[in-house]
């Protein structure tokens, strides 16, 4: 068996199926941008067009003979509305704790929350390799100090962040 047997079976002339659409010229075949040449730019010009917008197609007239809309006033918002609607009533002992800073602990939320009443179960929400999710639960020993410790900490600083605390959804 020849050595061009031994290939395939193909002749020694084949090239195998060229890679992209161009030919050995280096222009496109076959493809969308058969036909069109690539224009070269200088990267310096191209720079200096981006910096100082010269260059670019425009279909529009400039701008400074444009007559413009009058700028509509928007109203300012209030501070953290945010904050204010997502605080729920505390209609259980459990109370949910958010915007816990990422190294917060049980034990952090344990000697925090025990300054009211007691507290029966504290958990800090973590995913899979164990790094919390800035959020958490504690469960206090009754309702009035469950309300008493929302009323306390909600909006409070703790660890460098300002806590949320909200009576936790049944």
């Amino acid at each position: 068996m020849s050595n061009t047997e031994q290939h395939s079976g193909r002749s020694s002339g084949y090239r195998g199926r060229r890679r992209n659409n161009r030919d050995r010229g280096g222009r496109y075949r076959g493809s969308r941008e058969a036909g069109k040449t690539q224009k070269k730019t200088n990267p310096f010009v191209a720079f200096l067009g981006k910096l100082f917008g010269f260059g670019q197609k425009s279909n529009s007239r400039p701008t400074a003979n444009r007559e413009h809309a009058p700028r509509v006033e928007r109203p300012e918002r209030a501070e953290s509305p945010a904050l204010e609607t997502q605080k729920n009533e505390v209609e259980t002992p459990r109370l949910y704790i958010g915007n816990l800073s990422y190294e917060t602990s049980e034990s952090d939320l344990f000697d925090l929350f025990s300054q009211v009443g007691t507290v029966n179960n504290v958990e800090v929400v973590r995913d899979g390799r164990s790094n919390s999710k800035g959020f958490g639960f504690v469960e206090m020993g009754t309702l009035e100090t469950a309300k008493a410790a929302s009323e306390k900490f909600h909006r409070t600083d703790f660890m460098g962040r300002q806590i949320v605390v909200a009576g936790a959804k049944k």
